[in-house]
């Protein structure tokens, strides 16, 4: 249960570090259960348990949070595919890069959506939004490069940045749906997404 703002056992003394994780984690907890446009930063004050001018010490706009949620969020799912990069091997590293993303959105629905499934997020001011834009496209070019691996010397720029960008889509629509939609009569789930990615990265 969340601290009320107005508890006298609220921890306001926290380590700013801690407490910077705090907010970003109550934020990313409520934009995703309750959508973009129902969170105010006196909801994200609240479920922390502090006033909503300690919240702007960390963060001085509402969009400078959302933008550094999905920064964050970005990161993660960068972090996790780079893990394939060190694999001793570059064989099947494209198909091995889609797994890694599916598996990403799945075990973490929530950054997942704040990454790529609330619409109308208000562009930041500045750093900000560079900085989220900036993870966003981390994490897509390295599905491009292993892209370009895999298409060999002969593709041109534009014809792999269509191929990876229609893998991209391909993913992100299964991944949203099984998020979006987990009351549907779903075939066996690890059966689908290995069926998925056999037809969509061939052998």
């Amino acid at each position: 249960m969340a601290t009320s703002a107005t508890d006298p056992g609220a921890p306001l003394s926290l380590e700013r570090g801690a407490r910077r994780e705090q907010i970003l984690e109550q934020a990313l907890a409520l934009i995703s259960e309750q959508g973009i446009h129902a969170v105010s930063t006196r909801k994200i004050a609240t479920a922390v348990g502090i006033s909503q001018p300690s919240l702007y010490a960390f963060f001085p706009t509402r969009q400078a949070l959302v933008a550094e949620v999905s920064r964050r969020a970005f990161s993660a799912l960068s972090a996790r595919m780079s893990d394939e990069l060190s694999a001793p091997t570059t064989a099947g590293l494209l198909r091995r890069l889609a797994r890694a993303y599916i598996d990403f959105g799945l075990t973490h629905p929530d950054a997942y959506r704040v990454a790529f499934m609330i619409e109308g997020v208000r562009r930041a001011a500045g750093s900000e939004h560079d900085a989220a834009l900036g993870a966003g496209l981390t994490a897509f070019r390295i599905l491009r490069n292993a892209t370009a691996r895999s298409q060999g010397s002969g593709a041109t720029a534009d014809e792999i940045d269509i191929i990876a960008q229609s893998t991209w889509a391909s993913l992100h629509g299964l991944v949203s749906l099984l998020i979006a939609r987990p009351n549907f009569h779903w075939a066996d789930r690890e059966r689908l997404i290995e069926t998925h990615l056999r037809r969509l990265i061939p052998d």
